[in-house]
């Protein structure tokens, strides 16, 4: 079941959230940030410290979704 939540859920989430992110702020760099925070504490929290690995791609997509937006608003 965690498998599935890393490899499918949270992607998910992440694009998602990045394109209404975007939409409503209009600056590519908040959603990355956010997502950059919001999975870090829910490493030490809910995750162990392997799952930072994953927070990093899931910021780097946040950040190509957010800056695919900006070009696509442009």
């Amino acid at each position: 079941m965690e498998f599935i939540l890393i490899l499918f859920l949270c992607p998910f989430a992440v694009v998602i959230a990045s394109i209404i992110g975007f939409l409503l702020i209009k600056k590519w760099y908040v959603m990355p940030t956010v997502t950059l925070i919001l999975f870090t504490i829910l490493t030490f929290t809910v995750f162990n410290e392997t799952f930072f690995f994953w927070v990093v791609v899931y910021t780097i997509i946040s950040i190509i979704v957010s800056l695919f937006m900006k070009v696509i608003k442009k």
